[in-house]
């Protein structure tokens, strides 16, 4: 069990920093967007607000993921799965993470590994007026997707283990609803 606690704590990390990174890329994109308006009316529109509006939130959705897992906060339709006892939700967690997620993510991460590569092969750019370089931007969906399988797989050994000793360490009611 100490080594599964290891695996647990090292990517649930993971997943924290990843999340508490790319929280930050809010602020430009707010800023940027700000800025967009201000001089929209003052003067003209700019070429490249939109683009860095974009990139900024696209790549904070893609890699904040892993930390939306690890907080519980993914929808998910509980209107049964809440009424259950822990090692019911447990089992069909278990059954989920195997036959569902972790296959399902897998997919994902090979396909869109594929879709990043080509675009760094192109060194393609952003079909926009300002046309900055897509391939950075599209790099964040597989990462992403690596970050996502990590939680996942995170998520289903505390599973695991609660099934195993009976130690729930699924919930994280003590974690603040702000992150940073």
């Amino acid at each position: 069990m100490n080594n599964i606690d290891r695996i647990i704590k090292v990517i649930d990390q993971i997943s924290i920093w990843a999340g508490k990174t790319v929280a930050w890329l809010i602020i430009p994109m707010a800023a940027t967007l700000v800025w967009e308006v201000f001089i929209r009316y003052t003067y003209r529109p700019t070429l490249w607000a939109i683009d860095i509006s974009t990139m900024c939130y696209g790549t904070h959705y893609w890699l904040a993921g892993a930390m939306t897992l690890y907080m519980g906060k993914h929808i998910r339709t509980d209107f049964l799965y809440q009424g259950w006892k822990p090692r019911t939700q447990c089992w069909v967690d278990v059954y989920c993470y195997l036959l569902l997620f972790l296959p399902g993510i897998v997919m994902f991460i090979w396909l869109s590994w594929g879709y990043a590569a080509e675009s760094w092969d192109l060194r393609e750019k952003l079909m926009t007026t300002w046309r900055p370089p897509a391939y950075w931007y599209k790099s964040a969906i597989p990462l992403g997707g690596v970050l996502l399988l990590l939680q996942g797989i995170s998520e289903l050994l505390k599973s695991i283990k609660f099934l195993l000793t009976g130690v729930d360490i699924r919930h994280r009611e003590e974690e603040p609803s702000e992150i940073t």
